[in-house]
C-alpha cells in the first residue's frame, strides 16, 4: 500500500482509520468497528499486513468497550498472529497485541490465561525500554493475578509497577498511586496486613497537601483512608481508629460516591462520626497504645504518620488534636 499504484487504497485506508478513531473517541462504537473492519479488508487486499494488524487491534478495542468479549478476543488474536508472523515474537506491536488480548481475557474471567500474555507483553516492553507501556501492562498483570486468586504474586507485580511508575512520573503520578492502592488491596487479600497498612498510609503521605484537593487526588485519598479503616475495624478490632479513617474518607468524596456509601454503612455500628480537625497544622491522634513509644496522627488531606513519643512533652490520647509541623530540621509536635 506504499507504491504509486496503491496510493488511492492507501489514502482510503488512512481516511477510514481516521474516521474510525474519531468514532471510537466519541463512543460510536459499532460504527467505529465497521470502519476498522473496512480498513482491514483494504489492508488485506493490498498485502499490508502491519496495517491489517493495527486495524484488527483497534476493532478489538471497540468490541471490548461494547462488552462483546468473544469478538474482542477474536480480533486481538488475529492481530497478534499477524504481527508475530511479520515482526517475530519480540516487537512493540506484539507487546501491544498481547496486552490487549490479556486485558480482554481477564475481563472475560480467564485470568489464568491472561497472565501469560500480560507477562510476556511486559517483558517485551522492558526490552524496548517502553516504560509507560510496561507500567500499564504490569498494572493489568497484577489485576489478573489478583483475580486468579494469587494475591501474593499480584502484590509483587504492583510493587514493581509502583517503583517504575514513580521513576517515570513522580510519586504523585496517577499510575504510581494506582499501583500502590492496588498493592494494598492485594496485600490485604493475602493476609499481609502490616504491608497493606504501610501501602495505604504511603498513599496518604504522597498525596498530602493543603486545602481541598482535586477530585482525582481526593478519590485516591478516600480509597486509602477506607482501606485503613477496614484494616483497623476488621483486622485489629480498633473501633476508634476505624471511625477516624472512615470519617476522613467520607469527607473527601460526594455522598453519592461508592466510597462514601461504603464508609457510611461501615460506621453504622461504630458510632457517630467524629469532628475532623480544621487547622492547617492540626492532626488528630488516631492510635496511641498505652506504654508504647509511638503513636499515629492523621488528617484527611495531610497524610498518616507514625511519630515517636519523644516528639511530645506529655502523653497523648486517641481523638486529641495536636499541631504537627514538618521541616528540614525534623518534626515538631505541639500538644
Amino acid at each position: 500500500m506504499t507504491s504509486p499504484d496503491t496510493d488511492a487504497p492507501r489514502h482510503r485506508f488512512d481516511r477510514l482509520m481516521a474516521e474510525a478513531d474519531a468514532l471510537l473517541a466519541s463512543g460510536t462504537l459499532d460504527e467505529a468497528v465497521r470502519h476498522y473492519a473496512a480498513a482491514a479488508e483494504l489492508a488485506r487486499a493490498g498485502g499490508a499486513m502491519p496495517e491489517l494488524a493495527t486495524a484488527l487491534h483497534r476493532a478489538a478495542v471497540g468490541r471490548d468497550r461494547q462488552g462483546m468479549v468473544d469478538e474482542a478476543i477474536w480480533f486481538s488474536t488475529q492481530a497478534l498472529r499477524i504481527d508475530e508472523s511479520v515482526h517475530g515474537p519480540v516487537h512493540p506491536a506484539v507487546a501491544r497485541d498481547l496486552h490487549s488480548l490479556g486485558v480482554v481475557l481477564a475481563r472475560s474471567g480467564k485470568q489464568a490465561e491472561a497472565i501469560g500474555h500480560l507477562r510476556r507483553s511486559a517483558d517485551i516492553s522492558s526490552r524496548f525500554q517502553s516504560a509507560r507501556e510496561r507500567v500499564t501492562t504490569l498494572l493489568a498483570l497484577g489485576q489478573a493475578q489478583h483475580g486468579a486468586g494469587k494475591p501474593a504474586d499480584a502484590a509483587l507485580t504492583f510493587s514493581t509497577a509502583a517503583e517504575e511508575a514513580t521513576r517515570l512520573e513522580g510519586p504523585q503520578g496517577s499510575h504510581a498511586v494506582r499501583a500502590l492502592l492496588s498493592m494494598a488491596s492485594a496485600q490485604a487479600s493475602g493476609g499481609q496486613l502490616p504491608g497493606a497498612h504501610a501501602s495505604w498510609a504511603e498513599v496518604t503521605r504522597r498525596l498530602a497537601g493543603e486545602g481541598a484537593p482535586p477530585s482525582g487526588i481526593a478519590t485516591s485519598l478516600a480509597r486509602a483512608w477506607q482501606g485503613l479503616g477496614t484494616l483497623a475495624h476488621r483486622g485489629r478490632g480498633d473501633v476508634q481508629d476505624a471511625r477516624w479513617m472512615y470519617a476522613f474518607a467520607r469527607s473527601l468524596v460526594p455522598e453519592t460516591h461508592p466510597v462514601h456509601e461504603a464508609c457510611t454503612a461501615a460506621m453504622l455500628a461504630l458510632g457517630p462520626a467524629p469532628t475532623l480537625p480544621n487547622g492547617p497544622h492540626d492532626f488528630v491522634v488516631v492510635v496511641a497504645p498505652a506504654g508504647a513509644d509511638r503513636f499515629d496522627v492523621a488528617r484527611p488531606t495531610g497524610g498518616r504518620f507514625t511519630l515517636s513519643t519523644r516528639a511530645v512533652t506529655e502523653p497523648v490520647q486517641v481523638g486529641q488534636v495536636v499541631q504537627v509541623r514538618f521541616s528540614d530540621a525534623g518534626v515538631s509536635v505541639t500538644v
